[in-house]
């Protein structure tokens, strides 16, 4: 899969990133993946389709680690990918790394919750 997204023919390669997304078992390598997919270098629709990646991860894991939520705040400002980041990051808001939201108070995860009041602020 990993070879279909970086051999860069575009429909492939966003095929294998959405299923990587949905079936990956090490979410962790997935969130660094879907990092790499954002590269400047990498293919435009494979890079929009990264962000929206990440807002599924939020979705599906109720957690997007501060590297790739960092990352995305720093798309925010791409034309060509800022309303795209937007979605993602509304989804991260509503279904990961909150404080409050129980997700974090599930995993237990304190320093999770330090890094998302700093990258919000």
């Amino acid at each position: 899969m990993v070879e279909l997204v970086r051999r860069g023919n575009v429909e492939e390669a966003t095929d294998a990133l959405l299923e990587l997304t949905y079936d990956e078992p090490d979410r962790r390598w997935l969130q660094d993946f879907i990092l790499e997919c954002l590269d400047p270098g990498v293919d435009e629709q494979v890079r929009a389709l990264a962000v929206t990646c990440a807002g599924h991860v939020a979705r599906l894991d109720g957690e997007v680690g501060p590297a790739l939520l960092g990352r995305l705040h720093e798309l925010a400002d791409d034309p060509a990918l800022a309303g795209i980041v937007e979605d993602a990051l509304a989804d991260i808001d509503s279904f990961a790394n909150r404080p409050g939201n129980g997700v974090l108070e599930n995993f237990g995860n304190e320093e999770l919750e330090a890094q998302w009041r700093q990258v919000g602020e």
